[in-house]
């Protein structure tokens, strides 16, 4: 049978429900507590189908209780209580509106309705309300904390977010740092999450200038392009099984590149600035018909030969998309076994098939490590294709 767990600190509120809800006792069973550590106490001995919970509340409020809950039981449905939800707050919700919000005061009828959809959900396997490290950000923004967030993963330092009354100051991962630290750590797969408080005394620096929204929108707008680009999967298959030789260190290669300084601003040294991507190893720009023109490579990899298969299959993708009438095909991403291969093609031309002298059109192809962060690599890509476009007219 389901098991509901609902916690509040309002005593009249949960013997309500508690009253209100017994005449469903044969659909699913119902546990209550009073704080989020009265919870976790039921979460580490019960198995939680569903848990309700309110976030202002003593000893340890809802949002330390969800920070366990993604940390420990990220397969337990949610639904927040707050005073804050309207319906565009609702429609702002990432991720496929992962995490469900209700307005309290909440009646009984609207408990009942919010239980019983959320569990047939379960039952069938769509559109589960759990959470999301951006669903929790953005509660933290709405209810306008002042803390920080520590994210760990495993064999790494903890990654850090500083909010201040709301709004998102500051973040730390690795060696990143600002908005590039925030996507690093979006796209991190499997995190711990830990609540600390942020003390006055704290000054933190703002480093972030964009609202946690557009950081968010512009994250989900690339996650969706990755999911996307994947679909070819035959054209995949043409690169997948890279030659080993494409792979072998070669210390010469990295010493000449890593010492080379070139004078004034080129084609390499604007593709330097993708090597701050986590995970590097090569980037390469090309002619529309794969031909070489430029590279930033700290490894031994054959970037002319794999960066010409790559533009090969990104020409396939893009014949693809133009024949699904989707558009033109901009981007490719492959992912191997021993690397990620990011090709994309900007051309400023209307007809996909035109290249004049005064419109850029050129491929380039960024190598990864398999644990690389491909979604900041992809953002990077963006601006750096645009910056070296002027090479190209």
């Amino acid at each position: 049978m389901p098991k509901v767990l609902i916690v509040d600190d309002e005593q009249s509120l949960i013997l309500s429900l508690k009253t209100g809800l017994k005449e469903y006792k044969k659909q699913f069973e119902v546990f209550v507590a009073g704080n989020g550590k009265e919870a976790i106490d039921i979460l580490e001995s019960t198995r939680i189908d569903l848990l309700i919970t309110d976030l202002q509340m003593p000893v340890m409020n809802g949002f330390e209780l969800l920070a366990y809950t993604f940390s420990n039981c990220p397969q337990i449905l949610c639904v927040v209580m707050t005073a804050f939800n309207t319906p565009d707050i609702e429609q702002k919700l990432l991720d496929t509106a992962l995490m469900k919000l209700v307005e309290k005061p909440i009646d009984i009828d609207t408990m009942i309705d919010v239980i019983l959809t959320c569990l047939k959900k379960k039952e069938t396997g769509s559109d589960l309300p759990g959470i999301s490290l951006s669903n929790y950000l953005q509660l933290l923004s709405m209810e306008g904390k002042t803390c920080v967030i520590e994210i760990q993963v495993e064999n790494k330092d903890p990654g850090l977010f500083y909010f201040n009354k709301g709004q998102l100051y500051d973040a730390v991962y690795d060696d990143i740092r600002g908005e590039d630290a925030v996507y690093a750590m979006l796209e991190l797969s499997g995190p711990k999450i830990l609540l600390k408080n942020l003390s006055a005394e704290n000054k933190i620096k703002k480093t972030i200038n964009n609202s946690l929204m557009t950081l968010l929108l512009e994250f989900a707008k690339t996650f969706d392009e990755q999911k996307i680009i994947q679909r070819d999967n035959n054209s995949a298959n043409d690169i997948s099984h890279i030659p080993e030789k494409f792979f072998e260190k070669n210390e010469d290669n990295i010493a000449n590149q890593e010492t080379k300084m070139a004078k004034g601003v080129t084609i390499e040294t604007v593709l330097e600035k993708l090597s701050i991507v986590n995970g590097f190893l090569a980037v390469g720009a090309f002619s529309p018909n794969g031909e070489p023109v430029a590279e930033y490579n700290i490894s031994g990899i054959d970037l002319d030969e794999i960066g010409g298969l790559a533009n090969d299959v990104l020409l396939k993708a893009k014949k693809t998309a133009e024949t699904m009438e989707l558009g033109q095909g901009q981007m490719i991403h492959i992912q191997a076994f021993k690397a990620h291969i990011i090709a994309r093609c900007l051309n400023e031309e209307e007809d996909d098939s035109v290249t004049d002298s005064d419109k850029a059109h050129v491929h380039m192809v960024i190598i990864l490590k398999p644990n690389g962060n491909v979604a900041m690599a992809k953002i990077k890509l963006e601006s750096v294709i645009k910056e070296i476009a002027s090479f190209f007219k």
